[in-house]
């Protein structure tokens, strides 16, 4: 769909404050099947809108082959690149902290799933009886203190 094409090439320049792959020259040729030269065929030696520094009508009317200063003149696949690589980073960080965090997990449930359950977990049953234990403890001590 032509339309759509036109969208999405017209966002990405505008986005990326870029002009045509590789800079404003794409916009002066390309290959016959191309939708690229669809548009060429009708606006020799111009740009579209979208790859000028301030958009408006027509701004990119007279603009193509080396550029201008009206116009963005770094293409938009290196700036694509570049935003991908800049998000790199992050995604790794993220990504490590994550197994981090689920190896932490494992490590922490592995003795609950062999039953090896640490204080923290006995049920209200056995801390009462530890308690009580406590308690019969103290009070033999006691009894062997008045002795």
């Amino acid at each position: 769909n032509a339309r759509a094409t036109t969208k999405t090439i017209d966002w990405m320049q505008e986005t990326f404050s870029c002009c045509g792959v590789v800079g404003t020259e794409d916009w002066s040729g390309a290959n016959n099947d191309s939708y690229a030269y669809t548009w060429i065929k009708t606006h020799a030696n111009d740009v579209p809108d979208s790859c000028c520094k301030v958009v408006t009508e027509g701004c990119g009317v007279g603009q193509g082959l080396n550029g201008t200063d009206v116009t963005h003149d770094k293409g938009c696949l290196s700036v694509a690149v570049g935003f991908v690589e800049g998000r790199m980073v992050l995604s790794w960080v993220l990504l490590i902290i994550f197994i981090l965090i689920e190896a932490g997990s494992i490590a922490l449930a592995y003795p609950l799933a062999r039953g090896e359950c640490t204080p923290c977990c006995n049920t209200a049953e056995e801390i009462e009886e530890e308690e009580i234990e406590e308690e019969k403890e103290e009070g033999k001590e006691k009894l062997e203190e008045n002795v």
